[in-house]
């Protein structure tokens, strides 16, 4: 199956220590560090939920090895620009959520069977693409 992940998946398998394996795009390696580094992640500690933030080169360390397994399916300026003329016909595809459809356009170009995202709820009013949560790629990993 060709699965297209998006950084909140990528971010998942990260804290649970599984390396992903299929396609994304270049920035998503941009968004990894920056949540990394910027609001962080919640991890448990003591039984309690902790955020954790790192510095730029444990960050970049940690994308390498995430990274790894990924090919990179990016888009081209043109495209991009495309993109973004599809994503004004949706409503509230603004912010955060304009990362998303970038996302989503990669992931249709690749041709992609599935996107693994924490984001369900909004990928699904962009994309008619399979979602499937990180959680769930997770436990077959570990089931084989």
């Amino acid at each position: 199956m060709n699965r297209y992940w998006d950084t909140s998946g990528i971010i998942r398998a990260y804290l649970n220590g599984w390396t992903p394996e299929g396609v994304t795009h270049a920035h998503a390696i941009a968004e990894f560090v920056c949540v990394l580094t910027g609001p962080g992640v919640l991890v448990q500690k003591d039984g309690q939920p902790v955020k954790k933030v790192v510095n730029t080169e444990v960050a970049a360390k940690a994308a390498r090895r995430m990274f790894a397994r990924l090919q990179f399916q990016d888009l081209s300026g043109s495209e991009t620009l495309s993109a973004m003329e599809r994503a004004a016909k949706i409503p509230n595809v603004t912010g955060r959520h304009v990362h998303d459809f970038v996302h989503v356009a990669a992931a249709e170009k690749h041709n992609a069977d599935a996107i693994v995202t924490l984001n369900l709820k909004d990928f699904s009013r962009m994309t008619k693409l399979r979602l499937e949560s990180p959680s769930a790629q997770l436990a077959s990993a570990r089931a084989v």
